[in-house]
């Protein structure tokens, strides 16, 4: 299984996910379940008024504008160099060899 950099910035929440955080606060002293939490949280979501929204966009606007700022500076450094080694790596272990027949590659060995 190919790791994750463990180096690289966290990728922003969106605006939804942003909001569903927001309102876990909100219905965290309710008894619901997980489903009950996400269905309310998607109703939610969907009648939400265009100004509390816009709200909601912008902080994903602003932390997707940081992320790609602090990318940038990341792919700069050699833990990002180093990663790509590993990922390059990663690929060429398990890449599977290609017979050059898609519709033979498609049937399991166990059926040849």
């Amino acid at each position: 299984m190919m790791q994750p950099d463990e180096n690289a910035p966290e990728r922003p929440a969106s605006a939804y996910v942003i909001f569903s955080n927001d309102m876990r606060e909100v219905l965290k002293g309710q008894e619901l379940s997980f489903t009950e939490i996400a269905k309310t949280v998607g109703e939610r979501w969907q009648v939400l008024s265009p100004n509390y929204r816009d709200k909601y966009e912008r902080q994903a606007a602003a932390a997707k504008e940081k992320y790609y700022t602090e990318l940038a500076e990341y792919k700069k450094t050699p833990e990002h160099a180093q990663y790509q080694e590993y990922l390059a790596d990663f690929k060429a272990k398990h890449a599977t060899p290609a017979t050059g027949n898609q519709e033979y590659d498609a049937i399991p060995d166990s059926m040849r």
